[in-house]
């Protein structure tokens, strides 16, 4: 059996879930395909930085943890970079509740969802795309694939990819059920959690989300990493569940963001934050672009790909780019060598003029710089 839409969204995570919303707004008829049933559990950190926050809107706030105007960056022993927001930094949530938030937003706005619906081919020429899932067929002229880092699309079309970096989290609680709550302020994100990455802590409702994250790809090194980190932070005697593991797409370069008649969106289209790993604000952009794009070339003509490769390539690619250097200028330097470096004062006054960290929050806010009792003594 056949069934016929404007346009076919593979994944039903933020990027497909805002893209089939959007394109359902523009009022096209939309099918999104996804494989696994909601809710799910996704592994994921699951923080929301305030540009996230701001482009998934009112949307996600039941799925809300908690929120957070401070993050801090440790250097290393010695220094600790402090970002205080006026408003809200990042938010913590899951990706069991935003992704089942998200599609039912999507369902509302018009769009029909299939859940548990694999896809097994593809197929396409000039007029349109044919995806067989779930024991039937579903036209499009268009396609967008919103299937993750490792999604089955850009394999049955042959797009390239690029690299892949690797993140690995528990979740702690108390140690005992029903004990005190782990309750901390701030986020925070730590260069000395992983070789080419950090480890972070994320505070959530009930537990924290402990992880690290590097540009290497999953191996069982990350894990002892995150063993370590989790001891680094006197967690040990806390309940924990996991490890659970997750690809990132590490950065833009080698992914291509459309290949004919499918445009790929979020971690499909390699567009997570290199620094971070974060690809929630990517995802959702991207995948309300490419339906924007689409409904334009529905309308009056033109190459939906082509015009959607240059929208990324204008407004993402850039910062994800700029980033890529910064973050890898830190990564090679290593926290012991940024941690005496930022003891240089003039060092320090220009990281805090040139560092890009207005993007932590949708308004103003204030860095400072801590130093360790120890540091400061010698």
């Amino acid at each position: 059996m056949e069934r016929s839409f404007d346009l076919v969204v593979v994944g039903a995570g933020p990027a497909g879930a805002s893209c089939a919303r959007r394109a359902a707004e523009l009022g096209l008829s939309v099918a999104v395909l996804e494989k696994d049933v909601f809710p799910r559990a996704k592994p994921c950190a699951a923080g929301l930085p305030a540009a996230g926050l701001a482009r998934v809107g009112a949307i996600a706030l039941p799925a809300l943890h908690r929120e957070f105007r401070t993050v801090e960056i440790v250097l290393g022993d010695r220094t600790t970079l402090v970002w205080t927001g006026a408003e809200v930094c990042i938010a913590t949530t899951t990706r069991e509740e935003l992704d089942a938030a998200l599609a039912d937003a999507a369902r509302s706005a018009g769009a029909r969802i299939e859940f548990g619906t694999r896809v097994e081919s593809l197929s396409g020429d000039a007029e349109g795309v044919k995806v067989d899932a779930g024991g039937r067929a579903w036209l499009a002229p268009f396609l967008v694939a919103a299937d993750g880092a490792r999604g089955a699309v850009r394999g049955l079309t042959g797009a390239p990819g690029g690299r892949v970096s690797g993140a690995v989290y528990v979740n702690a609680f108390p140690p005992q059920p029903g004990g005190s709550t782990l309750q901390y302020d701030r986020i925070t994100f730590d260069l000395r959690g992983s070789h080419r990455g950090y480890g972070w802590v994320f505070p959530k409702r009930d537990h924290l989300c402990v992880g690290v994250y590097s540009q290497r790809p999953l191996s069982r090194v990350l894990t002892d990493d995150l063993r370590a980190f989790v001891a680094s932070r006197g967690l040990v005697s806390s309940r924990t569940e996991g490890p659970y593991a997750f690809p990132v797409p590490a950065g833009g370069r080698g992914w291509s963001a459309a290949s004919g008649r499918v445009l790929f969106a979020g971690d499909a289209a390699g567009l997570a934050d290199p620094v971070t790993g974060e690809g929630i604000r990517h995802a959702v952009e991207s995948g309300r672009a490419a339906a924007e794009e689409v409904a334009l070339a529905l309308s009056g003509g033109g190459d939906a790909g082509a015009a959607y490769a240059r929208r990324v390539a204008r407004d993402v690619l850039p910062e994800v780019r700029l980033l890529s250097r910064i973050g890898n200028a830190f990564y090679a330097i290593g926290p012991a060598a940024s941690d005496r470096l930022l003891s240089i004062p003039p060092v320090r006054s220009g990281l805090m003029r040139l560092g890009p960290w207005q993007r932590l929050a949708s308004g103003t806010g204030r860095l400072s710089v801590e130093t360790t009792a120890r540091a400061r003594a010698q």
